[in-house]
């Protein structure tokens, strides 16, 4: 598996090669404390998992679906203005690790990776590896 696991329908048509380069390559130089080793054999590499779907249940399917095998990765979601995702089905994502929404902008696609990459950014002063609660795309 990959270190950055991506589960969508794909009706956003996000470019996440990009995004999951952004996101290697903080890996490759975040503290060694910053992302532990998971020890999960076939998911040993995974660190996050981004989650892209338009319909909450998929969406929330999706998050479970993936947690039940990997209980503590973090999981990044993403919705709209239009999506019927809302905080309230992020409380019926099960495990242990960090479940974070991000509201993505059609009319501004590139500010998804330029958030990403300034989130990124802020990790690398010594903080542990966390998502943040909301990056809010306007």
């Amino acid at each position: 598996m990959e270190p950055v696991a991506v589960l969508t329908d794909g009706e956003r048509c996000i470019n996440y090669e990009e995004i999951i380069q952004l996101i290697m390559d903080w890996i490759d130089v975040a503290p060694s404390d910053s992302v532990k080793e998971t020890g999960r054999g076939d998911w040993e590499k995974s660190r996050y998992c981004i989650v892209d779907y338009r319909n909450a249940e998929q969406a929330v399917a999706a998050a479970k679906a993936i947690r039940a095998f990997v209980p503590d990765i973090p999981v990044l979601v993403l919705t709209d203005f239009q999506s019927s995702i809302r905080k309230r089905h992020l409380q019926q994502i099960t495990g242990t690790g960090a479940v974070k929404m991000v509201l993505w902008d059609e009319q501004h696609p590139h500010q998804l990776e330029r958030s990403i990459e300034r989130w990124l950014h802020t990790l690398e002063y010594g903080s542990p590896v966390t998502m943040p609660s909301v990056l809010s795309l306007r």
